[in-house]
Formats: structure tokens, C-alpha cells, sequence
């Protein structure tokens, strides 16, 4: 705007000045003509005067002192030149036709702007009739009067240069006085764009011109505000919405380009924030972009199971739905995937499948047992009372173990279904390991294992029944997989603001392989043994189970051969 109105004044300027130096060059020219005729009249009238008859040679001299620059040319009334300060007469031809000459001899006085033909260059001739009817004819060179009017341009120019000079800086200040208001209106608009609103306009108000206008403004950036405010409050609501979801949310256009994308899907596919990348997501999977084709083409739902798309080989479930009619950000949207990570879903579900085949396995050996024992007594097979009694004496070893086998079954399902932060109840951790060291102490006299109890007190919130039964689980597994004249070793500490436990035996050891495997459900490392000793495959899980429910820690470090040692960190009770 600023440089048309600059570039639009100069244009103006520029071509009154070309127009106003052409009338002035014009004028000027007119003058010095006006004035070489005027000059021309005054030396013919001087020379006629000089004497009644005139004397043409005389004369001619004359002329050449008193205007040596110019021309004089005596006719005869015939039209002989009788003399001429520039050329010979006797080689001049007839000049009584002359137009200047004739309109002499008729009137008194002739001019005539014309080329000579003796002197080749354009002339301005004035001729009079003398006295004694001759004809007198001065003349110049038009050149000398062009001169004189181009010698007059540089000093237009000169100030034409100035003009545009001077224009330049008014047009200038003119063009920033008349944006000005333009660009404070323009300010105030962008600062309600940006949500500053300043008064910038005030200032404009007292001007006639631009009052009305400004006062539509000020209405206009007075709803565009509120307008803006709105807008902006949803924005930042849905956004919000969005981001705080625990589902991954995509929204894609009509081409498959990501057109959204919440902070937990950037999260699932490590997509860093403002990088998203929609052909990325899209070709990484072939069976998800044939879902994003069916739900278009069925116009419904989508539900699609994913292992390993992302980085950390997550298993993701998506939903995924066509979208019609909806835009955002001005853009149509195709399709929206809603993202939803189930790996620990399908872990437990997992967990929970091994579960119950594990316990459907080691239910159904004893069961067996039982079931062949019943028949077989049922059947009469068995006839001897000694017999008959053995077998019953089985049945309840076997039930025994069916017993054993549900109450660790529920013990775990109990530690799995509660979540406690701080227990009330506080236990002594050297109290208890004495305890139950106290009711293990008859299985260890029968195993041939000694069994010992050291440290100091240290009081943790766990009740004493499940910190007995974390303790005993693990008393025991180091007497049944000891050997006799071995030792089980039992310390408790305070230290760091943690209760440090440890049960360390002198038994047959724990291979690496296994170490990572025995807190899972059902493992033994000997099976064997692990079935004679009357094991049911819980006792470290349920320790796990324990030791986590109370923000604790376990740890094992074992060599084969040698024995194991499990420890235990708990947190002090407050």
C-alpha cells in the first residue's frame, strides 16, 4: 500500500514536471525568437536609415561591425542581390521570389523560417522595404536559437530533479501518515489473534475521516476476541481430553496422513512430539492398513490385534472406525484409530491359562491316585486288613496333598486380589524367624539339617501371619533341598531403613537357567524330589507375591552344589 501510493505520486509529479519542462522549453524558445526578430527589425530600420539611396556595400559593412553573428542580404526591386555578408552576389541567383522578400515588397515588412539554399541550415529571416525600394534582409541560424532554448533544459532539469526529490520525502511522510492508522488497525487485529488485546486505536479517534470506520472496528475485534476466546478454550479442552487419555488416539484425512495424534499413541510408537509421520504408522503394518480398508468399505467398526508394531514389541489392540462428514483443523477425516496397549491384558491372561493348566495337572495326580486306590479297595481287590489299611493311609497322604495344594492355591489368589500400602500391624522379623524356626525344628531333626536364627530386631508392617508364611516357605525349601549334616542359616538386620533378610542353605544349588524361572507358579527345578518332599510348586511365588505386596524386594544368588541364599529387603515399619 505505502510503495502504490509513493509509486503513484511520483508517477503524477513525474509527468507534471515533463509536461510543465516542455511548456517551459517551448515558452522560452518563443522568447528568444520573439526577441531575435525584435533584434533582426531593429538593425534593418538602423540601416535603412543611414541615407535616402541606399549603398549596398556600405551598408553590408556596417552590418558586419554591428552584427558580425548574423546575415544581410540587399535586393534589388528586380531581385538582384546587389550584396550579402556571406556570400558572393554575382553567385546568388534571382531572390525577389523570396517569401520574405515578396511580402516585403508588398507590405514593408516579410518573415520566413525556412532552409537556405545558399548557406544549407535552417534561417529566420526578417526583410524591409528600404526607402528607395530595395529590399533589406537580415537572417540568423535557428541553431543559435535552439541553442540557446536546449541550454534552458539542464536548469529544468535541474529542477525537476529537486522536485522529485522533495516528493519523494513528502510523499514518503504522506504515505506513512495516511498507513498509519491502516497499521495500528492492522496491529489490533493481530493482537487479538495472539489473545494481547491492546488500545492501540484510541489515539485515531479524534480523526473526522476514520472515527466511523474505526468504531465498526473496534466492534468487529470486540466479537472476533470473544469468537477467538471460545474457539481457543475448545481447542485447548480437546486437546487436553486427548492428551489425557490412556488410549493412543489417531486421526487420519481421506489419504491416510496423520492429521492428530494424542500423546499416548506418540508414546506407544516413540514418535517424538510435532515429528508425527502417518505413512510411518501405516506402512509398518500390512494387516493394518488392509483394516483401515475394510472399515471403509464395510462402513463400520474395525477391531484388530497387533504384536511387535511397536518399538518395545508391545501388543496393541485397535479400534478402528471410519469417519465421514467431520473435520479438523479444516481438514476432512477419514479414519480414527483408538489405540489401547494390552500386553499386560494378555500377559495375565496367559499367566492365567498356564495357571489353570498347571493346577489342572497337579490336581489331577493325586486325584488319580485317590481314584484307583477307592477302586481298587471298592472292588475287593485288596482283602488283607494290612493292605486295606495301607491303601486308606495313602488316600490321606494323597488328600493331605490335595489340602496343601488349594490352601497355597488360595494363599495366592488372596496375595493377587489386595493391594496394601502401609500396614498397621508391625512383626518383628528375628521374632517370627525364630518362631518358625521353632515349629520347623522337628522336620530339620528328621532331616538331619541344622537350622539357626541370628541378627538383630528389625519391625516391619507386614501382619505375622504372612511374614511367618514368607519365612516358612522359604525355611522349608531350604531343609527339603538340603542334604543331611547341612545347615540352613537364618539372619535379619535393619540397615539403610530397610529389613534385610536372609535365608541361605547348604543344599543341592539352583542351576542359572532356572533362577529367573523358580518364583513362577508350578516350577521345580527337581521334579522328583520336589513330589517326594510333599512340594506343590507355590512356595516362591507365594513368597514373591508377599515380598511385592509389601513394597519389598527378593533376590537369589545360588551355585550348584553349593546352596542358595535368598534375600529379602522390606521396608522399616514408620
Amino acid at each position: 500500500m505505502k510503495k502504490r501510493i509513493i509509486g503513484a505520486t511520483l508517477l503524477t509529479v513525474v509527468c507534471a514536471l515533463l509536461i510543465s519542462n516542455l511548456v517551459g522549453v517551448l515558452m522560452f524558445r518563443s522568447r528568444e525568437v520573439e526577441a531575435a526578430r525584435e533584434n533582426l527589425r531593429e538593425l534593418l530600420i538602423l540601416m535603412d536609415a543611414q541615407s535616402a539611396i541606399t549603398d549596398p556595400e556600405g551598408v553590408v559593412a556596417q552590418f558586419l561591425q554591428a552584427a558580425p553573428e548574423k546575415r544581410l542580404t540587399i535586393i534589388d526591386t528586380d531581385g538582384t542581390v546587389l550584396a550579402d555578408t556571406e556570400a558572393d552576389p554575382a553567385l546568388l541567383d534571382d531572390h525577389g521570389t523570396r517569401p520574405e522578400v515578396e511580402l516585403a515588397s508588398s507590405t514593408g515588412w516579410g518573415e520566413a523560417t525556412r532552409r537556405s539554399d545558399t548557406l544549407g541550415t535552417d534561417m529566420f529571416y526578417v526583410a524591409k522595404r528600404f526607402a528607395d525600394g530595395m529590399v533589406g534582409r537580415a537572417s540568423m541560424p535557428l541553431s543559435s536559437i535552439n541553442s540557446l532554448a536546449l541550454s534552458s533544459v539542464w536548469g529544468f532539469l535541474l529542477a525537476s530533479a529537486a522536485g522529485v526529490l522533495l516528493t519523494v520525502i513528502l510523499s514518503r511522510r504522506t504515505a506513512n501518515k495516511v498507513l498509519e492508522p491502516l497499521n495500528a488497525v492492522g496491529g489490533a487485529l493481530q493482537g487479538v489473534l495472539d489473545g494481547t488485546q491492546t488500545p492501540v486505536l484510541e489515539e485515531f479517534q479524534a480523526d473526522d475521516e476514520l472515527r466511523p470506520i474505526l468504531r465498526y472496528i473496534d466492534k468487529l475485534m470486540e466479537r472476533l476476541g470473544g469468537y477467538i476466546q471460545s474457539i481457543t478454550a475448545e481447542r485447548d479442552k480437546v486437546g487436553l481430553i486427548l492428551d489425557c487419555m490412556g488410549e493412543g488416539l489417531i486421526l487420519l484425512d481421506e489419504g491416510g496422513s496423520v492429521l492428530a495424534i494424542n500423546r499416548a499413541a506418540r508414546s506407544l510408537f516413540g514418535i517424538p512430539e510435532g515429528e508425527e509421520d502417518g505413512a510411518l504408522l501405516l506402512t509398518r503394518s500390512r494387516r493394518l492398513r488392509e483394516a483401515i480398508a475394510e472399515s471403509k468399505q464395510r462402513h463400520s467398526g474395525v477391531v484388530l490385534d497387533v504384536d511387535a508394531l511397536t518399538e518395545q514389541a508391545r501388543s496393541l489392540r485397535m479400534f478402528i472406525s471410519p469417519v465421514s462428514g467431520r473435520q479438523y483443523e479444516g481438514q476432512r477425516v477419514g479414519t480414527s484409530i483408538l489405540i489401547s496397549d494390552v500386553t499386560e491384558l494378555k500377559k495375565a491372561e496367559g499367566i492365567r491359562s498356564e495357571f489353570t493348566a498347571n493346577v489342572s495337572h497337579e490336581l489331577k495326580t493325586p486325584l488319580t491316585s485317590i481314584k484307583g486306590f477307592t477302586d481298587m479297595l471298592s472292588t475287593g481287590m485288596v482283602a488283607s486288613p494290612e493292605d486295606q489299611k495301607r491303601f486308606i493311609t495313602m488316600i490321606g497322604v494323597e488328600v493331605d496333598r490335595l489340602i496343601d495344594l488349594i490352601n497355597d492355591i488360595l494363599k495366592l489368589s488372596e496375595l493377587e486380589s489386595v493391594a496394601i500400602a502401609q500396614c498397621e500391624e508391625h512383626s518383628d522379623v528375628l521374632s517370627v524367624a525364630r518362631e518358625t524356626a521353632a515349629l520347623l525344628a522337628p522336620a530339620a531333626q528328621k532331616a538331619g539339617v541344622t537350622l539357626n536364627v541370628s541378627g538383630s530386631a528389625a519391625s516391619v508392617a507386614v501382619p505375622q501371619g504372612r511374614l511367618k508364611e514368607l519365612l516358612l516357605n522359604l525355611m522349608e525349601n531350604g531343609l527339603k533341598y538340603n542334604e543331611p549334616g547341612g545347615r540352613v542359616e537364618v539372619n535379619a538386620a535393619a540397615r539403610d531403613g530397610q529389613a534385610v533378610i536372609c535365608v541361605s542353605d547348604t543344599g543341592i544349588g539352583i542351576p542359572d537357567e532356572a533362577k529367573n524361572r523358580v518364583f513362577e507358579r508350578f516350577y521345580r527345578v527337581d521334579k522328583g524330589r520336589a513330589r517326594k518332599n510333599g512340594g506343590t510348586g507355590l512356595g516362591l511365588a507365594i513368597v514373591k507375591h508377599i515380598v511385592q505386596l509389601y513394597g519389598g524386594r527378593v533376590t537369589l544368588s545360588s551355585t550348584v552344589g553349593k546352596g542358595s541364599v535368598f534375600t529379602i529387603t522390606l521396608p522399616l515399619a514408620e
